[in-house]
């Protein structure tokens, strides 16, 4: 039997001109609720040109992903209300199981 591998999703978010902080806040506060209630290992927010932002966000395995459930999170809906207010737009720019780890596990 093979062991399950991470699973990772690329977003791709679109930030309503001065929305850059409540966007980044909220992004904080929904990886928190989802890391604490659905099982996520985390996720990485960066910054790119224009007010776009992209997230690497990682999985302990594709079913984990398919199987979280965010309803009945009143705190994680709240959260992903207020992220998604201040987006233009939203995009899984790609998704696949991780082959090799190479990241070095320091906070930043």
């Amino acid at each position: 039997m093979s062991a399950t591998k991470p699973h990772a999703i690329l977003y791709v978010f679109q930030v309503k001109k001065g929305h850059e902080q409540a966007f980044e806040e909220a992004w904080c506060d929904v990886t928190r609720e989802i890391q604490a209630h659905c099982g996520s290992l985390g996720s990485r927010l960066h910054t790119w040109v224009g007010g776009t932002y992209w997230a690497y966000a990682q999985w302990p395995s594709r079913d984990a992903l398919e199987n979280a459930t965010i309803e009945g999170q009143s705190s994680l809906m709240e959260a992903r209300q207020r992220m998604h207010d201040a987006l233009e737009s939203t995009e899984v720019f790609g998704e696949g199981n991780i082959v090799h780890d190479m990241f070095v596990n320091e906070g930043v």
